[in-house]
């Protein structure tokens, strides 16, 4: 699975999927829907994946992905919102928080 570190990329993938920024023992997590958690927001949430050593590590298709993995044992790849289609996921993003809803 590709690992990243940038906060765009993870936040976008949150949003895409409905995934809440958690905190689970301390420990960074997304939550799914029907499940419950430390909701925190996204300040604690990157706080904790730095305290911690970890980089992000998902599947952007895969909701259910997620994965805080350890820096240095990770294996970097490209980061998810790398393609063709992050441009158009932008926009949908920027046109969610005006409040318009995008066509699907």
């Amino acid at each position: 699975m590709p690992t990243t570190t940038d906060r765009g990329d993870v936040i976008h993938f949150a949003g895409r999927h409905r995934l809440p920024p958690a905190l689970r023992d301390g420990a960074p997590a997304l939550l799914p829907p029907g499940e419950t958690g430390q909701r925190c927001g996204w300040a604690e949430f990157f706080a904790a994946l730095r305290g911690r050593g970890l980089v992000a590590s998902f599947e952007p298709d895969d909701p259910g992905s997620f994965r805080p993995v350890p820096r240095g044992g990770a294996s970097a790849g490209a980061a998810p919102a790398s393609g063709p289609g992050a441009l158009a996921e932008a926009r949908r993003f920027v046109a969610a928080l005006r409040g318009r809803l995008p066509p699907a």
